[in-house]
């Protein structure tokens, strides 16, 4: 080892590649595509991200979600709830080496959520409000129901807060339950 590895009074070179951002995003993100955003940018670049962390507003979720983050691992959990009168906003740190600032801005911002979004979301929709269907709830079992909301923001008890399921379906029983994908495969036409 170099003698003066630990000599605090000695000089020391810093990588001038490494540097650190702190974005400030008033607004709620949209989990589905934050997911995809976080996802991508860190199979993409997650070498050079040596440590990322933070606090974000996810749209339809009462709590807020703490995340942080080493290179390619990544973690994320429900925190306390928001106060009465606090800003809904996001909070992000990246450290790393090569950090295009500009890039992670615009990326991070094209994650909130947005009426526009929304919109085009529900157009996509094959079913709507009232419409008859049947829902798979076991692996050979249908079920039939009646659609009852579209992009339903899914609860913290279903394990998916702040996510947005197509549809909300009540069952013929009674049971409501939401249904994760628009497909025939998961929901079709009774």
């Amino acid at each position: 080892m170099d003698d003066g590895f630990l000599d605090t009074d000695a000089e020391h070179e810093h990588d001038a590649s490494v540097s650190s951002l702190a974005i400030v995003q008033p607004g709620e993100v949209d989990a589905e595509l934050l997911e995809g955003w976080i996802g991508d940018l860190l199979r993409d670049r997650g070498a050079d991200i040596f440590r990322t962390k933070g606090i974000l507003a996810i749209a339809g979720s009462p709590k807020k979600c703490v995340f942080q983050g080493v290179h390619m691992i990544f973690n994320s959990a429900l925190g306390g709830e928001w106060a009465e009168g606090e800003p809904r906003e996001s909070r992000l740190v990246f450290i790393g080496k090569n950090l295009q600032h500009e890039e992670l801005r615009a990326g991070f911002s094209a994650c909130l959520a947005t009426p526009q979004l929304d919109v085009q979301r529900r157009a996509a929709l094959r079913f709507e409000v009232g419409a008859h269907v049947q829902c798979k709830v076991a692996p050979d079992e249908w079920a039939k129901g009646r659609v009852v909301a579209q992009l339903y923001r899914n609860t913290p008890e279903e394990g998916r807060a702040g996510g947005v399921s197509p549809y909300q379906v009540e069952l013929d029983g009674g049971d409501l339950i939401f249904v994760p994908l628009d497909d025939d495969q998961v929901i079709r036409r009774a």
